[in-house]
């Protein structure tokens, strides 16, 4: 079972960044003015950040960690490792951890890695780093997850094109001996990898002319081969089975109660109705599960960071907080980690 208890790991500070385009739903030529209003109103995305100009997630990230590292007042040279989370790399060679160790100013010494994944990916990748970093050989460490989703989209689906946006964040952990442990417990179940899939976007189904060509598939809905499809009935399934699942399971692992000793529970931001069905099925109040769903979308891989730096800034700034973050999705991978937060550093929003 993957199920982790890390010791000596802390979460130091989160920025995040995100484009300065912002694209309302109401004016989107994928729908009549009447689907935009149905739309706003059962999935509550009014707007997103879009990237523009070959903007990719690794230039968010890195604007990101160049604020963090510079409001913590951290030495490069002590920053030991550097992993990036994304499913929309720079290329497919090199991995794009080692362009951002050399962007950032970081030290031939730094550890760099990458990971592919989607909405489990800030799970995965706290997971891994503080794994690596609890017996102490690695101090200081840098994990970057951001995605740029709006651009594998065809902007002739509406069934996928007004859900993503754009973003990417910074999150700089510690080794800080016998501070309060992670908790991690997560899932895959790769018979569901078609329900998001990008058909033709590696080797198994290589891109050749015909993967640009448009096809309809139904309900107005156009899109080609190499763009990102989604099986919004299959997905909305899993999640609202799954995360309330693997959430209680790791409440129980704990030996804790999700109502006494949590305080915030940061939910993946992919759709509001899935995680109002989350929501209430953990009997949960609206205060204590945040949204930014409105404002920016699903951010995939860059949600939960950013939920962090837009709608708890204040709190974990200025007050220990107990969170229990879940993801759900690309994979099909879901699952929840626990963490406690004293004084974080978080600088305000950074827009490009």
């Amino acid at each position: 079972m993957a199920y982790w208890k890390i010791s000596n790991c802390e979460l130091r500070g989160v920025a995040a960044c995100v484009p300065r385009n912002t694209v309302n739903t109401s004016g989107m030529s994928v729908f009549t003015s009447d689907e935009a209003e149905k739309f706003i109103e059962s999935v509550k995305i009014r707007q997103r950040r879009i990237a523009v100009g070959g903007i990719c997630a690794s230039d968010l990230c890195h604007e990101a960690a160049v604020r963090l590292i510079d409001e913590l007042k951290w030495n490069k040279n002590e920053i030991d490792a550097l992993i990036f989370v994304s499913i929309t790399a720079d290329y497919r060679s090199p991995a794009t951890s080692c362009i951002l160790q050399e962007r950032l100013g970081l030290p031939n010494s730094c550890f760099t890695l990458d990971i592919s994944l989607a909405c489990c990916g800030y799970l995965h990748g706290v997971t891994v780093l503080s794994n690596m970093m609890s017996m102490g050989n690695i101090r200081k460490a840098l994990l970057l997850v951001g995605d740029t989703c709006s651009l594998m989209s065809s902007p002739e689906d509406k069934s996928r094109f007004p859900i993503f946006g754009d973003a990417g964040t910074a999150s700089a952990f510690e080794y800080i001996q016998g501070c309060s442990p992670i908790f991690s417990l997560s899932y895959t179940n790769g018979a569901g990898y078609d329900a998001i899939i990008t058909p033709h976007s590696g080797f198994r189904h290589p891109i050749t002319p015909e993967s640009f060509i448009m096809q309809e598939v139904g309900d107005g809905i156009r899109r080609a081969p190499v763009h990102a499809i989604l099986d919004g009935l299959e997905v909305f399934s899993f999640a609202i089975s799954c995360a309330p699942k693997v959430i209680k399971e790791l409440m129980e692992k704990m030996n804790k109660d999700i109502q006494r000793d949590i305080d915030y529970v940061l939910l993946h931001q992919a759709n509001w109705l899935i995680n109002e069905k989350i929501r209430k099925k953990l009997k949960l109040s609206e205060e204590q599960v945040p949204s930014n769903l409105d404002n920016f979308g699903n951010t995939s891989c860059a949600a939960l960071p950013l939920l962090m730096v837009t709608n708890l800034q204040k709190e974990l700034r200025y007050s220990p907080q107990r969170l229990l973050l879940s993801a759900f999705g690309v994979g099909l991978t879901w699952g929840a980690i626990s963490l406690e937060t004293s004084g974080l550093v978080i600088p305000d929003l950074v827009e490009i």
